[in-house]
């Protein structure tokens, strides 16, 4: 009986440190200059005679085959494993080595999981720029449904994109809100880009999709559109309607509203008098 109740307790105080959530440390910022993790002077050659493997940069393994030499390019073969780590292609970055890891070029304006390292995530300001990288702690993976760093219990935890030449867009795990799009060369994903649906939408495994939270109006991704949510019998159903002409649907209001322009104050000039 003693022996149940300590691992009843024991299970109790993982369950509850486990769900303690804490953000990760920013380790890449958007406005940082490009780094290159070795000088010149100090990337590794080969002996010229011996077989072995080396990282030449964060992402680049020297091939040394005798009297011949060749790079693999981890993030071009793989993105999985964009990194070089004791010669070999991985999902981790070596921090020892002094490399940070990349930022990704933002699709929309807040949180994104990383789509290749569970541990980290970005954070985009505005879309087209650079993301800044941020880390979670060691043993901690990130969770995008709180945009925070869980410890990692089990190894379903970790969630990265799955890519598949025979789809357009794949799922992000089981997120309904984060799908990503896939480039393939010669049947190799290169690039994998994190997009993630509107508000009010969702991604049914093809397509984010609309479903009403409840009956009312509520912001298209056209904003001279809304959905009207009405109940049809039992049924919550919707059908778009459009803003008068000139006007666009706030979200906020619920309501059609003319668009705010802003107007720019010209300088005035002083006359100067004649002398």
């Amino acid at each position: 009986m003693a022996s149940r109740v300590v691992l009843l307790v024991c299970a109790l105080v993982q369950l509850s440190t486990a769900a303690v959530e804490v953000p990760g440390r920013l380790v890449k910022s958007s406005s940082a200059v490009s780094f290159s993790p070795f000088a010149a002077a100090t990337e590794p050659t080969c002996d010229g005679f011996s077989v072995y493997t080396v990282c030449s940069d964060c992402n680049n393994v020297l091939v040394c085959l005798g009297s011949t030499n060749s790079k693999k390019n981890c993030t071009a073969t793989s993105p999985t494993t964009p990194y070089c780590v004791n010669g070999a292609c991985s999902a981790s970055y070596d921090s020892a080595g002094e490399c940070t890891p990349s930022g990704v070029t933002c699709t929309g304006v807040g949180f994104f999981p990383d789509p290749k390292v569970c541990q980290n995530y970005h954070y985009c300001e505005a879309v087209g720029e650079e993301s800044s990288v941020y880390e979670c702690p060691p043993n901690y993976v990130y969770n995008a449904e709180t945009t925070l760093c869980k410890q990692k219990v089990y190894a379903t935890d970790c969630v990265t994109v799955k890519c598949d030449e025979s789809k357009v867009f794949v799922a992000y795990g089981t997120s309904k809100k984060y799908y990503a799009f896939c480039q393939f060369a010669n049947s190799v994903a290169t690039s994998i880009q994190v997009l993630m649906c509107p508000d009010g939408y969702s991604f049914d495994g093809s397509n984010c999709v609309f479903k009403c939270p409840g009956a009312g109006n509520y912001g298209h991704m056209d904003p001279k559109k809304y959905f009207q949510c009405y109940y049809s019998g039992a049924q919550l159903i919707y059908t778009i309607q459009s803003c008068p002409s000139g006007k666009n649907y706030d979200k906020d209001l619920r309501v059609c509203t003319t668009p705010k322009t802003t107007t720019t104050l010209k300088p005035t000039t002083t006359a100067q008098p004649n002398v």
